[in-house]
């Protein structure tokens, strides 16, 4: 009974998120459902009682006659089973109609909230900490048994326990306790499945790392990008190796926890059975002698059937799991809302700015879990409307310092001004409008030429952006409705360069459509060859005059143009000045310019 106890618990908040969420998803919708839902409940109630008059007038119809009272009443109950028989048919094309309809509707809606809540916290912290990813991978799981199917199997249930609610009704007439009887065997056997489906949901939570890393290594098996690697380099046996590791590690304790069920399943299955065939031996002796009629033995009978629905009606696995995402869902919404991690305060104007600097001072910073910072007590000034190069080894912070200035994070400690005001009063979503920011890993979207640059953003002619970049030669070739992927039909493949053209006139287009702001290029061009980057931020720098524009890079020849270059190391700002004055002050920037300089010279 305890178990019992802790099962339906923990049911009751999964369907107290589930059933509100139907009218909201469709009030007409969830009205008709419920509707034919009753319908349906009742409908077999009615067919044994009628099924059962029709029976027992039988033989008095044939002694006295079609013309008699109990031929009257046999061509009534004929009639009224016709006519059961007939709601019954047409009753269901409509309801799959209405239920398929708000499945659709529930679906949608839930996909919708998990996706609004995933994007609504202005930081990215909750796709950089794995125990917020979880949360968000288990409201955002595309499943078979999501939130639509849970609606479907949600409204199975209500028509299954109404009806056989009914059918004990109809039993308890014939005897109270026998009605009692078979109730406690069937919710027995159904409260012993539910509590089996809620082990099964409970454990593919718990193991969410497990699944999300098998989902990934499929994946690799799967995306394009990954593709190339996994036969060059022969990982196929490797690749499927760790997905089968990943998946039996993540499943293992599910399915140990199903070897008992056999058990358990058969100990609630006798007592149901046993119940069941004392009712028929109770209601054919009663028909035999004489206590009840040949009708309402049929009736009786029928009603007996009708109420082992109740063993299938204490649990169902879609309606489980589909209804665990939408409590998920509920969670994510709950958690971006609350966790002071994903709240960035300010509610100030970013307009306009920077009108003069943006200032870093004393600022620290280190990511969730970590306990050495990233940024360490770094102080700098980018004025506004002119160039700055951040340089630097891997791992010099020179990434965290950009998505400290996209206000992607806050800092630990210290603070960012903006003019004066610190970027903590500012609204952290207007501020990031402010900010145009194209990172190493920038995203190639398989969408329209057009698409590409402009990201759906208004305010800006992209045909300028275009022409600034070297792209137009691109759109002549291709068309602005070109889709930039061969996964698609008609679409067009470019090559890296042409790609970091495109990337170019997006940040360009961003720039001019955000009227000012801040751009930031954070090693787009990493993969290029260093002459090639060295032509790029040429004409980056040429197109840019007169913005205020942060380059993150780790070649120092690429950058020499800047206006001013800073050098970061262990976190702090190392050295600050021109290229010449770098050079000539023979420091750090120095030694690594000469250095990269003469493996450029020995590799030309």
């Amino acid at each position: 009974m305890a178990g019992a106890a802790a099962d339906l618990k923990e049911r009751v908040p999964v369907l107290r998120t589930l059933v509100p969420e139907l009218p909201r998803a469709s009030r007409p919708l969830t009205v008709a459902a419920a509707a034919c839902i009753l319908v349906g409940a009742i409908l077999p109630v009615g067919f044994a009682i009628a099924s059962g008059v029709a029976v027992g007038a039988v033989p008095g119809a044939v002694a006295g006659g079609l013309a008699s009272d109990q031929g009257r009443r046999l061509i009534t109950a004929v009639v009224a089973v016709s006519l059961l028989f007939a709601v019954s048919q047409a009753l269901h094309p409509i309801q799959d109609f209405v239920i398929n309809a708000i499945q659709r509707r529930m679906r949608a809606r839930t996909y919708r909230r998990s996706l609004a809540a995933t994007l609504r916290p202005a930081t990215i912290a909750h796709l950089e900490s794995p125990a917020l990813l979880d949360k968000v991978a288990a409201a955002t799981i595309i499943s078979p048994a999501g939130p639509g199917a849970a609606v479907r199997a949600l409204l199975h249930l209500t028509r299954t326990r109404i009806a056989a609610v009914a059918t004990l009704l109809l039993v308890a007439r014939f005897r109270w306790w026998l009605a009692l009887l078979l109730a406690a065997t069937e919710i027995g056997f159904g409260w012993t499945w539910a509590r089996i489906y809620n082990r099964l949901v409970a454990f593919r939570v718990l193991h969410l790392p497990g699944l999300r890393r098998a989902v990934y290594l499929r994946g690799l098996a799967m995306k394009p990008d990954a593709a190339k690697e996994t036969r060059t380099f022969g990982l196929a046996d490797w690749v499927v190796d760790r997905f089968r590791a990943a998946w039996l590690g993540a499943m293992a304790e599910v399915w140990q926890s199903r070897r008992g069920n056999f058990l358990k399943v058969s100990a609630v299955t006798a007592p149901v059975v046993a119940a069941q065939v004392l009712a028929y031996w109770l209601v054919g002796r009663a028909a035999i002698s004489g206590e009840i009629g040949l009708g309402a033995a049929v009736t009786y009978a029928q009603a007996v059937m009708a109420s082992a629905q109740l063993c299938f009606a204490g649990g169902d696995l879609t309606l489980d799991e589909g209804a665990a995402i939408t409590r998920a869902t509920a969670e994510l919404e709950h958690t971006v809302s609350t966790d002071p991690r994903l709240q960035l305060p300010g509610a100030a104007p970013a307009s306009g700015l920077p009108r003069h600097e943006v200032r870093f001072e004393d600022v620290s910073f280190r990511y969730d879990g970590n306990d050495a910072p990233v940024l360490d007590h770094l102080d700098l000034v980018v004025p506004a409307g002119q160039s700055l190069a951040v340089v630097g080894d891997n791992g010099a912070g020179k990434t965290t310092l950009v998505k400290l200035l996209a206000r992607l994070y806050d800092p630990v400690s210290g603070r960012i001004r903006v003019d004066d005001v610190p970027l903590t009063d500012i609204d952290p979503v207007d501020w990031q409008g402010r900010v145009a920011a194209v990172f190493q890993d920038f995203v190639r979207y398989p969408w329209t030429l057009r698409d590409n640059i402009t990201l759906g953003r208004p305010g800006a002619d992209p045909a300028k952006a275009a022409r600034r970049a070297g792209v137009l030669d691109l759109v002549e070739a291709h068309g602005w409705d070109a889709i930039l992927s061969r996964e698609f039909d008609g679409g067009v493949e470019l090559s890296g360069g042409e790609w970091q053209r495109i990337v170019l006139a997006r940040a360009l287009y961003a720039a001019e459509a955000r009227a000012g702001g801040i751009l930031i290029l954070d090693e787009p061009t990493a993969h290029l060859d260093a002459r090639a980057e060295a032509g790029f931020y040429d004409s980056f720098f040429d197109v840019t005059a007169g913005c205020t524009t942060i380059v993150i890079s780790h070649r120092f020849s690429t950058v020499r143009r800047a206006q001013r270059i800073v050098v970061l190391d262990g976190g702090r700002v190392a050295e600050s000045g021109t290229h010449d004055d770098l050079l000539a002050a023979g420091g750090r920037y120095a030694r690594m310019f000469q250095l990269q300089a003469s493996r450029f010279v020995s590799d030309g």
